[in-house]
């Protein structure tokens, strides 16, 4: 059973879309044979259900739905179906760190130790000069190696926060990437300290509502509640219980957005534009910069805030992966195009996504 839902675009904003070499009715062909292409390949890598928003120019051009979101109910996926996103959530708590640098609450720079008293890392050097920026490029040197059983064993941030800034360090402070969640908890909860509110409240304050992302929580519950949200599915293609989540709530920062493929072309929108929005500064010039500047390399580029930078086809590619029971999704944008795009899908699996951004890329971006 299937139900696709398109995006429909005005044909003036085609044309400006297209470039110079094409036509009005290049683009929708384009965007026709993305549909299809994207449709071929989540049949093929056996995903029951995927959502997919392209931005250019400031403008949706494709949104859409493809296959189910409930298998059992043969409910159709469309561009206001939640997902969980997994790690795209770090782009968001990263952008939230810059937004309180620009207001003055906080610099990049200061220690998680002036939010957080009981913060320690076990390297002396690490644990001397670590930074904010440190936690959120995953440059610390400390691995996220915590044995399975994590969220039983410890029920508050804190005692999380502790055992995990135990571990010893696999790295070279500074100098050797190694991808931390509980780095990402340690920055959401200074900045919860910061704006003395939750961590979900002051992302809802700080980016979901300025960005008029109005469908996007980071709760579970509320995604479950939703008239329209997908369930999970295994590798074996057996539907995951939502519950299997609710490890999400223990590590927020790092990973528990529950967004939509409508809700996320706002930020595509923000990122394409240098940090504005509609007309309106949300984050500053010098805050953009911050975010998309290298970091620390990584085997395949660099990762700056939040967003792995990359050169890919000859451009530079910001983008991050998201992986949870269930879910799988991706964001990416090409900024010397003014081309980004969203994936997100309920299977954890990259296969689709990573298929997606080829096909943009032949479709809009590849010569012709």
């Amino acid at each position: 059973m299937e139900h696709p839902v398109g995006a429909l675009v005005p044909v003036a904003l085609l044309l400006a879309c297209a470039g110079p070499e094409s036509g009005a009715r290049d683009l929708p062909a384009r965007l026709a044979a993305i549909e299809r292409a994207v449709e071929e390949q989540r049949q093929s890598l056996n995903v029951p259900g995927a959502a997919v928003v392209v931005v250019r120019n400031d403008s949706v051009v494709l949104s859409r739905g493809f296959g189910l979101r409930d298998v059992e109910a043969e409910l159709p996926v469309t561009p206001r179906t939640l997902f969980a996103i997994g790690s795209c959530t770090k782009p968001f708590t990263a952008l939230a760190a810059v937004i309180s640098a620009d207001q003055g609450l906080l610099s990049l720079d200061d220690p998680p130790r002036k939010f957080l008293p009981y913060f320690r890392l076990r390297d002396p050097e690490a644990d001397s000069g670590v930074t904010l920026r440190d936690l959120l490029s995953h440059r610390t040197g400390v691995p996220d190696d915590l044995p399975a059983g994590w969220f039983e064993r410890y029920p508050t941030h804190e005692a999380l926060i502790r055992a995990a800034m135990g571990s010893r360090p696999a790295g070279t402070f500074r100098q050797v990437f190694h991808y931390n969640n509980y780095m990402y908890l340690a920055a959401g909860e200074a900045l919860a300290a910061v704006h003395q509110v939750p961590f979900d409240s002051g992302m809802a304050r700080l980016i979901l509502g300025p960005l008029g992302m109005q469908s996007s929580t980071l709760s579970v519950v509320a995604m479950e509640a939703a008239a329209d949200f997908s369930r999970g599915y295994g590798p074996d293609r057996d539907r995951l219980p939502t519950e299997s989540l609710a490890f999400l709530d223990g590590i927020a920062p790092a990973g528990a957005i529950v967004s939509n493929v409508e809700d996320m072309a706002q930020w595509l929108r923000l990122m394409l534009g240098g940090g504005v929005l509609d007309g309106r500064r949300l984050v500053s010039e010098a805050g953009m910069k911050e975010i998309l500047a290298d970091a620390v390399r990584t085997q395949g580029g660099h990762y700056g805030l939040g967003l792995f930078n990359e050169d890919w086809h000859g451009h530079r590619l910001y983008s991050h992966p998201g992986g949870v029971l269930g879910f799988g999704s991706r964001c990416e944008f090409l900024p010397d195009q003014g081309l980004g795009w969203v994936v997100l899908t309920n299977v954890d699996d990259q296969a689709l996504p990573k298929e997606v951004r080829e096909i943009v890329y032949r479709s809009l971006v590849a010569p012709r």
